[in-house]
């Protein structure tokens, strides 16, 4: 059996994430020279490179990949064990990484940060994109939180849904679709401004026996279209493009309310009365079982649903 110092650990799960020694000493506080010396005792210590050098930074051998996830499973346990069992935001000194996509980094995480650095002061957010990997992720610690929209949660991770999204027709401000009455035929004929991720549910990869966990794109309503419309004019992979070609063309968009009504005036955009033809969408937020104790976590739920009730 390896015994192997805490810290070196500590380094090796820095450099997992940071793929840099100057970098991951920054994270560390610690000098490059430190950072360097604790990867050669881990090489010794494991009797392998464990990272070499590549075009674009560090990379983790065969051996590194297979040990991060425990590793990172191992150091987030100990710190558990460890860490106080109340929270105290004014006096923490702590990292949450949230997966968000571009709704959200939009409309809610401009104001998480800005009531965050306000409270926790010492608390740093993690913001990034979630992707095909997000379920091993949460499962590693990897991830803390997941905002979106979820399907298929397997049961050992906890679910909140913050609200309910409304999906509304959107046309340029002096479109003549705009002042007629809603009608189905006139919305097939109107080219049509599509957004897509490449596929309706994306299925995040999961080995676990109780299946996938889906995300679904917030601009889709369902396995069938909301309107009988004809070929796509256009696809762009996001609301806020959508609404600015929309502005300036002859298509039409289903784009989320929340967007469309904060950007209609700079925009030139008008909301269409489909007659509810739009649907909508739960928009939650998700984490591990295994943190549902977590104070800090908790806490930062709590922000999460204070901004999310003011929509």
């Amino acid at each position: 059996m390896v015994e192997i110092d805490l810290n070196l650990l500590r380094v090796f799960d820095t450099l997992f994430e940071m793929r840099s020694v100057t970098r991951a000493a920054g994270k560390l506080g610690l000098t490059q020279s430190a950072v360097s010396h604790a990867l050669r005792r881990l090489r010794d210590a494991l009797d392998d490179p464990v990272f070499v050098r590549a075009p674009g930074g560090l990379q983790p051998t065969a051996r590194a990949i297979e040990i991060a996830p425990g590793v990172r499973e191992g150091l987030a346990q100990l710190r558990g064990a460890l860490s106080p069992t109340e929270f105290v935001p004014e006096t923490a000194s702590r990292r949450f990484t949230v997966a968000a996509g571009s709704y959200f980094c939009t409309l809610l995480v401009p104001d998480l940060i800005a009531r965050v650095r306000a409270a926790a002061p010492d608390v740093t957010l993690r913001i990034i994109a979630p992707g095909p990997d997000l379920l091993s992720e949460l499962d590693e610690s990897t991830v803390d939180l997941a905002l979106g929209a979820f399907t298929r949660i397997p049961s050992r991770l906890s679910s909140e849904t913050l609200y309910r999204e409304e999906l509304v027709w959107v046309a340029a401000a002096d479109n003549p679709i705009v002042d007629q009455p809603f009608d189905h035929g006139a919305f097939a004929a109107a080219p049509r401004l599509t957004i897509s991720h490449g596929r309706p549910f994306e299925t995040l990869r999961a080995a676990a026996p109780e299946g996938a966990l889906g995300r679904k794109v917030i601009t889709e309503t369902g396995d069938a279209e909301p309107l009988p419309l004809g070929d796509d004019a256009a696809i762009v992979y996001d609301s806020q493009t959508a609404i600015a070609i929309v502005g300036r063309t002859d298509m039409i968009a289903l784009v989320p309310r929340r967007f469309a009504e904060r950007d209609r005036a700079g925009k030139g955009i008008a909301m269409l009365d489909a007659d509810g033809e739009g649907g909508g969408i739960d928009l939650q937020m998700l984490w591990h079982g295994k943190v549902d104790d977590d104070a800090g976590l908790a806490w930062l739920r709590g922000v999460i649903r204070e901004i999310a009730a003011g929509f």
